[in-house]
């Protein structure tokens, strides 16, 4: 058996033809260890997967590698005759980690939502629906299996006895080769075997007294499982060593040809053709280092924390991050940003690349809203999903609303609400939040997190002030960001002081659950400046640090335009604005409705404003981000969407978006038109930044939906 080696595609026939009557590679995986149930935690990363129903289920195991992944075979889902792709299993498949004794009830259950197959190997990682906290992963050896190396392999499939084992067992083998791809096992005694159901089973190797996994099983003999004649207890497993399947990498290591990060929301892939390149969900290439044509070539985030991608001969730089982060590292966030972070978690570089208000998860930016019934019987939230190219309609249409949470209007009142939405738990989707003035001054923040389909939970409590204090709803302007970096959207606060006349930015860092810390004020300004009538705000992450910042568009006197940026502090605290990033003295502040996002792909936001001229006409104008001598700004207005005299800027509620996924930030609005018809538009970004023409999406009847009772959920207020 260990010198059977046959092409994936040939295992079937070269297996049959040495008349094997038992295989591992049957459409059901086979497998099971045969050795001693374990009693205690030590093998608690040890994960039993059941794929398909009942009338079709089958088993394998796997290893949690981090809070989100299992790592096991790929051929668990496809039997081993084809290649698996990419995406959500076409069984449903759970994952019950940390149960040593099945007949419990602790540990971690969980939906395998998404499988990303590592290209070349019998390896995939397979993402948690929710986050195995408590349970400490195993650790990746950096190092290969040798010959003569003592390995345990641990996993919930039969025994020599029991058909359907309730506990897990773990057996001991000998290493008899490994080579490039695969390591060839052998039971150290007649009692030690993998058998049906260990497919996808860890292979460990003592580290200094804890284990580290160096391989995934997915072959075997079966010698003395229960059922099976065979007694050669031999078996062979894909190499997991040194391979880079996670989220992060540590100063030293490296991406070779086929290597892949994951997150919940996007994937970074050293491709084989030298390029380094970050898709989303939906498979579309959203970044890229442009190297592409330099096969062999290999990222490496070094020791200085420069990360870099080295030719095949490792003697010339293609591309580089040009960071200094020694001791710290590079994550793939779940919102699909790729960060470096210093050695005291400071965000450094970004690729720019979070897909905003993504709220089922497929790749593209949605609209969320908030909708008051206008007879007054209930308030409810709605979404928006952008849809993907259908026929000759290209990506980025946005559909019916989908009805999500709804309640009776004495619960909610939405004129006395604010909106935002933003990644709070930092889980890959889009949440809502939304500020509240009570009716005895007090004001209380919600959270409404997005659900797998797109729609929103019930609002739950986020953070609460009392009454009298410094927070009063009518000037409070909240806007939404990952203010510190640390991959969850956060929230601040613009707010007037009304005792002593002062202005004040606070933070609410966000935690896990989605919720928000106790604020901190993160800038003052003196009072008589800073008028809160006399700006108009996004949020964006316009220098590319990885830390969303605030803008200002500021009315200077009857005419003039100026924009600030209020940078962002490692903790989310803002800094004082230098000069202004661009100033118009041909504009009148009135006329202008401003917008962020990277509208041309470059990693880092810009600004739009769409204007309303005097003569009727609307157009948008884009400023792009510069770097000007060593200075941050924004360019030249540049006209990039011609609306001629066709919208009315008061009929129109706008929200900018990926909304095809390619990339770039798009615009989108909900057009409330002449027959009393509601039409959601979307004009998607080309690479210079000017806009395609308009898609149109869902159109509601005349009448049949309420314009004025709508709040659309944006990123900033």
């Amino acid at each position: 058996m260990s010198r059977l080696r046959p092409p994936r595609a040939a295992w079937a026939t070269s297996l049959a033809a040495a008349a094997l009557a038992s295989s591992t590679l049957t459409a059901t995986p086979v497998h099971a260890v045969t050795g001693t149930p374990v009693t205690d935690a030590a093998y608690a990363f040890t994960a039993k997967l059941e794929i398909g129903n009942e009338d079709n289920k089958r088993v394998c195991s796997g290893a949690l590698i981090e809070s989100r992944w299992v790592l096991t075979a790929a051929s668990c889902f496809t039997g081993g005759l084809t290649e698996l792709t990419p995406g959500k299993p076409a069984d449903r498949t759970i994952a019950t980690i940390g149960r040593a004794d099945l007949t419990t009830t602790g540990g971690h259950v969980s939906e395998i939502v998404d499988l990303v197959p590592r290209a070349g190997r019998d390896l995939v990682m397979a993402r948690l629906a929710a986050p195995a906290t408590g349970i400490t992963p195993v650790a990746i050896a950096t190092t290969p299996a040798a010959q003569g190396d003592t390995l345990t392999v641990a996993g919930y499939g039969r025994t020599k006895a029991e058909w359907v084992p309730n506990k897990l067992h773990t057996a001991t083998f000998a290493v008899n080769a490994a080579t490039e791809t695969e390591v060839n096992i052998v039971g150290k005694t007649a009692g030690d075997a993998i058998c049906k159901g260990d497919t996808g089973a860890p292979l460990l190797r003592n580290n200094n007294g804890k284990p580290e996994l160096v391989a995934v099983s997915n072959r075997s003999w079966q010698g003395g499982c229960f059922g099976e004649t065979e007694t050669r207890t031999d078996a062979i497993a894909a190499r997991a060593d040194s391979i880079k399947l996670g989220t992060r990498l540590s100063p030293g290591q490296q991406l070779l040809p086929g290597d892949s990060l994951v997150s919940a929301s996007a994937r970074l892939t050293m491709q084989s053709d030298g390029d380094l390149v970050i898709a989303s969900n939906h498979g579309k290439i959203i970044w890229s280092t442009r190297t592409v044509g330099n096969a062999g070539a290999t990222a490496r985030f070094d020791a200085g924390g420069n990360l870099i991608v080295r030719n095949a001969a490792d003697t010339a730089t293609l591309w580089e991050s040009k960071t200094a982060a020694a001791g710290g590292s590079a994550v793939l966030t779940d919102r699909g940003n790729f960060v470096i972070y210093n050695a005291q978690q400071q965000s450094l570089w970004s690729s720019g690349t979070a897909i905003r208000h993504d709220y089922n998860g497929d790749g593209r930016s949605d609209i969320g809203a908030w909708y008051a019934f206008p007879n007054a019987v209930s308030d409810a939230t709605y979404t928006f999903l952008a849809k993907p190219k259908e026929g000759t309609i290209e990506a980025g249409a946005l559909g019916a609303p989908l009805k999500s949470y709804t309640s009776s209007t004495d619960k909610w009142n939405e004129s006395a609400m604010k909106f935002i939405t933003g990644d709070f738990n930092g889980d890959g989707r889009g949440d809502m939040v939304t500020v509240r003035g009570n009716s005895d001054a007090s004001v209380t923040a919600f959270v409404a997190l997005g659900q797998p389909d797109g729609g929103f939970a019930e609002p739950v409590q986020a953070w609460a002030a009392l009454p009298g204090g410094e927070y009063h709803i009518s000037y409070m302007t909240p806007q939404a960001g990952d203010f510190n970096g640390d991959g969850r959207d956060d929230m601040a606060v613009w707010s007037a002081n009304t005792k002593t006349g002062e202005t004040k930015l606070f933070t609410f860092a966000s935690k896990p659950s989605g919720t928000f810390n106790t604020p901190f004020e993160s800038w003052v300004a003196p009072a008589g400046s800073w008028a809160r009538s006399s700006t108009k705000f996004v949020t964006g992450d316009f220098n590319g640090d990885g830390r969303e910042d605030l803008s200002v568009f500021y009315k200077q006197g009857t005419q003039g335009v100026k924009t600030y940026v209020f940078g962002t502090q490692a903790d989310g605290r803002f800094a004082a604005p230098g000069l202004p990033w661009w100033e118009s003295t041909a504009w009148n502040w009135e006329n202008a409705t401003p917008q962020a996002g990277d509208f041309d792909g470059d990693g880092h936001d810009d600004v739009l404003v769409w204007y309303s001229y005097d003569d009727g006409a609307d157009r948008t104008s884009t400023m792009l981000f510069e770097k000007v001598d060593g200075k941050n700004k924004f360019g030249s207005a540049k006209v990039t969407l011609d609306g001629a005299k066709t919208y009315d800027v008061a009929r129109l509620k706008m929200v900018t978006g990926d909304f095809n996924g390619d990339g770039r930030d798009d615009l989108a609005v909900m057009n409330h038109r002449a027959d009393n018809s509601v039409q959601m538009i979307t004009w998607t970004a080309k690479a210079d930044a000017m806009f395609n023409g308009g898609l149109v999406g869902w159109t509601s009847n005349p009448g049949a939906w309420s314009f004025g009772t709508t709040k659309l959920f944006s990123s900033y207020n």
